[in-house]
């Protein structure tokens, strides 16, 4: 008997005591450790107290037979995967296409040869063990996702805060439990700071190119300009950046005079709400790519005033989908914003919920990030 087999554990459900009594010897001999049960009622109690590797069912068996059981655990999210076994004198063709249909993983015909009972087992014992191993590993990469969630939270934290009446505010939201979007928005010489970033790719890759950008905006100089800030991301940034990983984003400084000044990398375009009027900001610099090469970028500006509103997004919110296979598209978004903003109320969750609405029964694909300066 090997120790592999002797881990095992076999339910044997049939309501003839001798058939279970012959299978239990066969399959002790076989260093499986066995339970019985003479009734769907009594399968039922074993299984839902006893961790058990297969179940042999039986047809023909009074009060509930072994088609209607199995059909019922394969509507419990714990024996979905357990492996099932008919063992029946019905005819072998339509046996099998019975056992198929209702949930079952193989048919083996009564008088059974042992050998082939013994294989069987062993068959569907090594893709459990597999299945298993496949949960434990997703199990355990979903606690590590959510601990690196945790520090990613820290890292960018969700904001709203009020700076000379002005309101900033922040939202991020990954499509995995981490994602490689950024945002931010802080005060810093009098100025009002605000980025946005989306890392190419999904997870813990593109998180942690995440947290690279972060901690280059951390080394940033107060005394710095717009453009040598992001001259000093772009150089540090491409220096650690693989060359299939690409980086979006936009930088923008508003002034106690409401000047907005900008550079965007590669970003959908930052949207601004003016005079009752919404519309796109022009203007477009390189993103930042895994390679080094000459770049220009071109600061934006525009003056803003009292009652106008600067919108940033990723393109997680402008790529969403819904069950046609339709895009919200940039120009969708603008129309978003500028629906948000005539509601008056928060506008960040006003523009989520609007975008799930599109999205219908569809999950959004991407990670989305988005910031909203109210004046």
């Amino acid at each position: 008997m090997g120790t592999e087999e002797s881990a095992h554990t076999i339910l044997i459900v049939d309501d003839v005591p001798e058939n279970v009594e012959l299978l239990k010897y066969l399959l002790q001999q076989e260093g499986f450790k066995t339970y019985t049960a003479f009734s769907a009622e009594e399968a039922r109690l074993v299984l839902l107290n006893t961790a058990i590797d297969t179940l042999l069912l039986d047809v023909n068996m009074p009060v509930q037979d072994g088609f209607s059981f199995c059909r019922e655990l394969r509507t419990m999210d714990q024996f979905k995967l357990l492996p099932i076994l008919f063992i029946t004198s019905i005819e072998r063709e339509v046996g099998f296409q019975e056992a198929m249909k209702n949930g079952g993983d193989d048919f083996i015909n009564k008088p059974f040869n042992k050998r082939e009972l013994v294989a069987k087992i062993h068959s569907v014992i090594r893709l459990k063990d597999l299945q298993d191993e496949l949960y434990r590993q997703k199990s355990k990469y979903e606690k590590e996702l959510q601990t690196a969630r945790r520090v990613q939270d820290q890292l960018i934290p969700e904001k709203s805060f009020i700076w000379n009446g002005i309101k900033a505010q922040t939202l991020f939201h990954p499509y995995l439990q981490i994602g490689g979007d950024f945002v931010d928005s802080w005060i810093e010489e009098k100025k009002l700071h605000i980025v946005i970033a989306d890392c190419s790719g999904h997870g813990p890759s593109a998180a942690l190119i995440g947290a690279m950008f972060k901690m280059q905006l951390f080394n940033l100089v107060s005394s710095m300009g717009l453009r040598e800030r992001v001259e000093h991301l772009r150089k540090n940034m491409e220096l650690v950046l693989p060359e299939d990983y690409a980086i979006t984003f936009c930088y923008a400084i508003l002034d106690q005079d409401l000047k907005l000044s900008y550079i965007n990398g590669g970003h959908p375009a930052p949207i601004v709400y003016i005079d009752g009027e919404t519309k796109f900001l022009k203007g477009m610099s390189p993103m930042i790519m895994g390679i080094n090469f000459v770049t220009n970028d071109e600061v934006q500006t525009v003056q803003l005033k009292t009652g106008s509103l600067f919108f940033m997004y990723t393109d997680g919110a402008s790529e969403a989908m819904n069950p046609k296979s339709e895009y919200i598209t940039e120009e969708g978004m603008k129309e978003i914003f500028h629906e948000s903003v005539k509601v008056g109320t928060d506008i960040l969750p006003t523009v989520q919920n609007k975008i799930l609405e599109f999205c219908g029964s569809s999950t959004p694909s991407d990670d989305m990030a988005m910031v909203c300066i109210q004046l």
